[in-house]
Parts: C-alpha cells; structure tokens; sequence
C-alpha cells in the first residue's frame, strides 16, 4: 500500500506513518486524544502518581519517531493538547530547537469545577527554525490566539474551528505544501488545506468519521 495525497485513510496513524516516504510532510497539525493518566490504586486509597504519565510519554515518544523521519528538516509541528498532557509533549520534544506553548482563548467558558476553562492549549515544535508568513490581519503571530468554538455545525466533539487551522497552515507553510494530520477526526484539517491551496494526508481510525470528514469535504470545498 502506498499513501496518496489528499485522502484520509481509515488506520492507525503509526502504521499509516511507516508508509509515508522521508522528509516528504511540510507540517503537521493534529489534535490527539487527551488521554488520562492512571490512578495508582492502593487498596481503596487512590494516588496520583506522577510516573503514570510515563503511559502518555511512551506514545508521544512514538509519534515523535515518525515525526522525525518524515518531517522536513525545518518542518514544524502544532499538536493541540491540555494541561495535564502538555508535561508529556514537551518533554518528548525538549530536544528539539525550537518550542512554544499556544494558548487558544475560545472566549467563553466550558464545564468545569471550580474553574471553568475557555482554553485550549497547542504545542508548537520544529528542530530548525522558520519564519512566519505573514497573512492578512496578522503581522506577526502572537502566543495568544482567540478563535470563536465550532457552533451548531459542529459534528465532533473535538472539532476546531477551520479558520483558526487555515490561519495555522497558511502562517507556516507555502501552497502545495503537504500536511499530515494523525487524528483526523471529522476533517477540518483537510478542510482547511484544502482551501489554502495545500495538499493533505489524514489517518483516523473511527470509519464514521472518516466519511462525516469526507462529505464536509465535498460540500464545503468549491469544485476547481
């Protein structure tokens, strides 16, 4: 099998990721799935141990391998993620030149007790360095971005909004440039891409969203 531009295929991302030639992705902007660190267990005392984001870390260590192989070598990376998962990120990455915490304000708040976050958070990475491509209305790119959520149309329960991932893409790459997302979910980076003039490459393993990502695809993108 080999992996074609500007489709999303329904697998696992690492597997999908041994497939990709080197040095070929040009960014990557992806939205993994905040995952829980365990509750160490002691009879019925439960501990929050800091060595059970070891489990987080092992999978980011992972991801970062592929990264690194087929990522161009000042290609950068967005990975959007919370407070409890960034330690993970940035420790896999702390060797890399160049990192920086994003902070998305959707401007108004979540659930939550008894703060209720209005945030996200996305980790930026590169092992070289690259320059901002200014876009219109934004000069220079600030550490504080404010994005309205997905409303009604929102099919994900992730979902992000497809101006602030346009407004990512078009910022740090240049059109035809290639970019992967590993956790596809309902499209909106390929979405995006798309009407950037980029090309895309997705992996999710929920068939159902692969086809919801698919018909966003079609209607939301102009034929040429």
């Amino acid at each position: 099998m080999s992996i074609e531009l500007n489709r999303i295929y329904n697998m696992d991302c690492i597997e999908g990721m041994e497939q990709i030639a080197d040095s070929s992705i040009d960014l990557i902007i992806t939205d993994p799935p905040y995952t829980t660190p365990t509750i160490t267990a002691f009879g019925r005392e439960k501990v929050r141990n800091v060595a059970d984001l070891s489990i987080q870390e092992t999978y980011v260590k992972t991801l970062k391998r592929e990264f690194e192989r087929i990522l161009k070598p000042d290609a950068p990376i967005f990975m959007f993620c919370d407070d409890n998962y960034y330690p993970s990120i940035f420790r896999a990455f702390y060797n890399w030149n160049n990192t920086q915490m994003l902070t998305w304000d959707k401007g108004r708040i979540g659930m939550g007790k008894p703060f209720r976050k209005r945030h996200e958070l996305i980790f930026y990475a590169n092992r070289q360095s690259i320059d901002y491509h200014r876009t219109e209305g934004i000069t220079h790119y600030p550490t504080v971005l404010n994005y309205k959520p997905v409303g009604s149309e929102k099919v994900h329960g992730a979902q992000k909004p497809v101006d602030l991932i346009a407004d990512l893409i078009k910022g740090f790459s240049v059109e035809g440039s290639v970019v992967l997302d590993c956790f596809m979910g309902s499209g909106t980076t390929a979405v995006a891409a798309s009407k950037t003039g980029r090309q895309y490459i997705g992996f999710e393993l929920n068939e159902e969203y692969v086809e919801i990502a698919n018909k966003r695809l079609d209607n939301e993108i102009s034929p040429e």
